[in-house]
């Protein structure tokens, strides 16, 4: 899965820069932000229905049969009802009909993408994970096909939203008649009564998934709608970037959650894992976000059409914030995963929500002179205020030794990292070379700081 992914999902990153410059800014503003909007009221297409198909099915998979023509029958009505409840929040909203027919399109994108999730969470379930890693893709490369086409004919915002229907109803159709290949032909039923009980079940995975959806996407509702499409394309160009660099996390820090989960109570061996995982995550995104606040500009070297200087240095500005809260959870993102696989969730979603009052506060008072500039250092608030909290609730409540030394010489070797790169800076080096330099000052400083001690490898073999 991870080499597929590292294969496709760069390709997509790609693709969507240059869609979006050649549809311009504001029409990818207003795309992102009716893309936001739906993506925070998510949960009414699944109601944490995916989670809790994993969950059930991996622990009893008999219940294929027995549930899944319930579950599948729930998340269609779920998708039919979840775009016009949107259609009917954008009206309130004060949506213009053009935006208000690209979030009606979106929510069947998006609540497709939710069912088709649903059909990989039974092969996940069902331990195909040779077969879930194909299918985490294949959706990504149809719609790559389709946008060729589009580039080749005539490229609009509403025919990209349009291809990108396409693509989810075409999986849709594949993965359900592969399911149904494989496990026998599963006709979808709906009970009220069994329907009940499922949402009972699930909810519990449905309010966390709206405090995460919030937290990620409030931002560019907020910017579209208090300074315009415009800053919305310029900021959702930025935080692309953010999104592309986090994917790293949400591979990597699975398996840790696994693993702390594997050594309930044997907290000196939690302690190591979490002194390897800030150093497996903040190592990387560390000097990715340095590279970011010196070399920002060469991330949007695909606006050529449709940017000009200015709008460049509001992008580069933004994503040199967004940078910031990337180094941010980067390095801490690793204590969250120890508090929710420890049993700790209502925490873990009290700070969150505490985060999105703060995220939310923050770009009412800035977005109105900052715009763009206002959600990225607003998102380094909320950032930086849940990673003190993870500290502070490890270091008061568990008995798991928090890596403070490695987090010093991580902070130290930091500061080496931005004196290589500005004093590189005030070369005539070309980018390039003043990264690969940097980037051998940074390991060295590592190296001399020891940031490899202590650390203990054994803590990941399977028993």
């Amino acid at each position: 899965m991870v080499v597929l992914n590292l294969l496709v999902k760069p390709i997509w990153v790609l693709t969507e820069m240059e869609v979006q410059d050649v549809v311009g800014h504001q029409a990818w503003g207003m795309y992102s932000a009716a893309l936001s909007l739906g993506f925070i009221f998510l949960t009414l297409a699944d109601l944490g229905i995916n989670y809790y198909a994993t969950k059930s099915l991996a622990a009893d998979a008999t219940q294929l049969q027995r549930e899944f023509p319930h579950l599948v029958g729930l998340k269609l009505i779920l998708l039919l009802i979840y775009p016009p409840i949107m259609y009917g929040i954008g009206l309130i909203m004060g949506y213009e009909p053009v935006q208000l027919e690209l979030l009606f399109w979106l929510c069947f994108v998006q609540g497709g993408a939710q069912l088709m999730d649903f059909f990989r969470a039974n092969f996940r379930a069902l331990q195909r994970y040779g077969l879930d890693a194909l299918l985490s893709v294949f959706e990504r490369i149809v719609l790559l096909g389709l946008v060729i086409g589009l580039f080749l004919t005539t490229l609009t915002v509403e025919r990209f939203v349009y291809a990108r229907l396409a693509a989810v109803g075409i999986s849709i159709l594949f993965f359900y008649g592969l399911l149904s290949y494989l496990y026998g032909w599963l006709r979808p039923r709906f009970n009220p009564k069994t329907a009940r009980q499922l949402v009972r079940m699930s909810l519990p995975f449905a309010a966390m998934t709206v405090l995460y959806s919030i937290h990620d996407k409030v931002d560019q509702v907020m910017l579209e709608r208090m300074a315009g499409d415009v800053p919305t394309g310029l900021y959702a160009a930025a935080y692309r970037w953010l999104d592309a660099f986090s994917m790293y996390l949400w591979i990597v820090l699975p398996m840790f959650f696994a693993r702390f989960a594997h050594f309930p109570g044997e907290f000196d061996k939690q302690g190591k894992l979490l002194k390897l995982g800030q150093m497996i995550t903040g190592v990387p995104l560390t000097f990715v976000a340095a590279f970011g606040w010196f070399h920002g500009e060469r991330l949007f070297f695909m606006y050529d059409q449709s940017t000009s200087a200015e709008e460049l240095a509001i992008m580069v500005a933004a994503l040199q914030g967004l940078f910031a809260a990337l180094f941010i959870n980067g390095n801490l993102a690793v204590f969250s995963t120890l508090l929710t696989s420890t049993g700790h969730e209502r925490f873990v979603n009290r700070l969150i929500g505490a985060s999105i009052v703060l995220n939310v506060l923050l770009n009412l008072l800035l977005i109105p002179s900052l715009g763009a500039l206002a959600c990225s250092w607003s998102t380094v608030a909320s950032f930086a205020l849940s990673g003190a909290g993870y500290l502070a609730y490890i270091q008061q409540k568990l008995q798991v030794p928090i890596p403070w030394k490695a987090l010093g010489r991580q902070l130290l070797s930091f500061a080496v990292l931005l004196g290589a790169f500005w004093g590189l800076s005030q070369t005539d080096l070309s980018w390039w070379l003043q990264t690969v330099i940097a980037g051998f000052v940074y390991l060295a400083t590592l190296l001399l700081f020891g940031w490899w001690r202590d650390l203990d490898l054994k803590v990941f073999k399977l028993s």
